[in-house]
C-alpha cells in the first residue's frame, strides 16, 4: 500500500468526506444547519481548510493544530489527522497521529474538539517535527489500526448500552497479559508473515470485521485478535491462516460475534 501525506499534494484533493461534525458522542455544540455562512458544517473538507485548524480538548485547552493529514489515495481512507501535541504533552516539536472519528468541528470556536485525554493522546502514534513517518510501515499502520480501534470501542461504549462489556479484555491487554499490534515483530520474517497473511485474509470472501482482524507475529508465533461475525467465518480464517503457519505456531484469540 503506497500511502501519500504531503500536505502540498493533500491541498490538491478537492473534497475529504470523512471528517465529519458529529463523530463524538457528546453534545454538540451547533447546530448543523443553521449557519449556512460556514459550508464547514457539511462533512465535507479540502485539505487546506482541515490543516491548520486549533485542536481543544474538552476543558477548551488547546492542545495543538492540525498540522497534516495521511491518506491512502487507493482506499480513499484518512489513516490519521497529525496535530501538533507536543505543548500539550510537555515533549517538544511532537506530533500525534489520530483518527478523524475523535474530531468534531465547533462552529462557535471554529476548532475542532476532541475529548481525548492527556493519556489517550499520549498513546497516540508520535513522531518528530520534520520526521516523515512511513504510514505504508506494516508496523505504523498496525499501531494506527490498533489505536483507531480501541477509541471506536471507547465512542461506542459511552453511547451504546448494548454494547458488550470489554472490562476483562482491556485489563488484560494493559496488564500485556496477551499480545497487541504493538508487540508485532520487526524482522524481516516476522513482517513479512503478517504481511502475506493480512493480503491472504483480506483477498478472501469474509466480511469487514474478519478482514480486520488482528494479526501479530513475533519470533515466528502468529497471534489472532478479533471479532468475527459467525462460527463459519472463524473456521474459515482459520483455515486461511493453516495454509500460510503451522498451527503450532498459531494462538487463535479470536471471537465470534
Amino acid at each position: 500500500m503506497k500511502t501519500i501525506h504531503r500536505t502540498l499534494l493533500l491541498s490538491m484533493i478537492p473534497m475529504l468526506t470523512p471528517l465529519s461534525v458529529s463523530a463524538e458522542p457528546e453534545k454538540a455544540t451547533t447546530n448543523l444547519t443553521a449557519d449556512k455562512s460556514d459550508h464547514r458544517l457539511s462533512t465535507a473538507w479540502r485539505a487546506s481548510e482541515v490543516i491548520g485548524i486549533d485542536v481543544k480538548n474538552s476543558e477548551d485547552q488547546s492542545i495543538g493544530e492540525v498540522q497534516d493529514l495521511a491518506i491512502d489515495l487507493k482506499s480513499a481512507e484518512i489513516l490519521a489527522v497529525v496535530i501538533s501535541s507536543g505543548g500539550f504533552l510537555g515533549m517538544a516539536d511532537t506530533l500525534s497521529s489520530v483518527p478523524c472519528s475523535v474530531l468534531r468541528y465547533d462552529s462557535a470556536t471554529k476548532s475542532f474538539k476532541t475529548k481525548l485525554t492527556k493519556q489517550q493522546l499520549q498513546n497516540a502514534p508520535q513522531h518528530k517535527v520534520g520526521e516523515k513517518p512511513d504510514y505504508s510501515d506494516t508496523v505504523l499502520m498496525m499501531k494506527l489500526r490498533e489505536y483507531r480501534d480501541s477509541m471506536s470501542s471507547d465512542v461506542k461504549a459511552a453511547t451504546d448500552t448494548t454494547a458488550a462489556d470489554n472490562t476483562a479484555r482491556n485489563k488484560v491487554d494493559a496488564k500485556e497479559e496477551t499480545l497487541t499490534p504493538v508487540d508485532q515483530g520487526t524482522s524481516d520474517a516476522d513482517l513479512k508473515t503478517t504481511k502475506d497473511l493480512r493480503a491472504a485474509v483480506v483477498d478472501s470472501d469474509l466480511s469487514f470485521n474478519a478482514k480486520n482482524i488482528k494479526i501479530i507475529t513475533r519470533d515466528g508465533h502468529v497471534t489472532l485478535r478479533g471479532v468475527v461475525d459467525s462460527a463459519a467465518e472463524h473456521d474459515a480464517v482459520v483455515k486461511i491462516i493453516g495454509k500460510h503457519v503451522d498451527a503450532a505456531n498459531v494462538t487463535d484469540s479470536l471471537t465470534v460475534k
